[in-house]
């Protein structure tokens, strides 16, 4: 259940900024806050990361909600396993932030995009992020760390464990 309520949480705190963001901050106006640290802007992505296939908006739609469709499968599998809650909570992310970001994406035909990091690696200063963009991020890692584990033993070719120490008595 704290998973869904996760995924619930992430959509929602989102979507309220974006609105907010939307409401508030006048287009190709920039504001800094954090000392400088965070840059506030605007920026309405047709594509997908980076603004790639901005000219596909139905195959960026429809493959988006696909990824999302899989991705959801996979998340509903996973609740029916013991544990494995790095990566439970890392999909939940995942999930919270590609549907808020795909909601945007169907009922005005962009994302909005409102912050940027003002650092000195000019091409990562470029770059017009969400939240939901970093809970992507996060959630991917997460998963990822989430998803090694304890492997089990090789078998040999005729179903025995292998067992070196045992042969190499003999």
């Amino acid at each position: 259940m704290i998973f869904l309520l996760i995924l619930v949480s992430v959509f929602l705190l989102d979507l309220m900024l974006k609105k907010y963001m939307e409401q508030k901050l006048p287009e190709g106006e920039k504001k800094e806050i954090c000392g400088g640290k965070i840059i506030l802007r605007k920026l309405h992505n047709k594509g997908v990361a980076f603004g790639a296939f901005r000219d596909y908006p139905n195959l960026v739609e429809r493959g988006t909600l696909g990824v999302l469709a899989a991705t959801g499968v996979y998340f509903l599998y996973l609740l029916t396993k013991k544990g494995r809650n790095l990566q439970k909570t890392g999909i939940s992310l995942v999930l919270g932030g590609g549907l808020c970001n795909w909601f945007d994406r169907f009922h005005q035909g962009y994302v909005s995009d409102y912050f940027s990091f003002s650092v000195k690696w000019k091409r990562l200063k470029d770059i017009v992020f969400n939240l939901s963009d970093l809970f992507i991020f996060l959630g991917v890692i997460m998963s990822l760390l989430g998803s090694g584990g304890k492997r089990k033993k090789p078998v040999s070719d005729r179903g025995f464990r292998s067992n070196r120490t045992s042969c190499a008595k003999n």
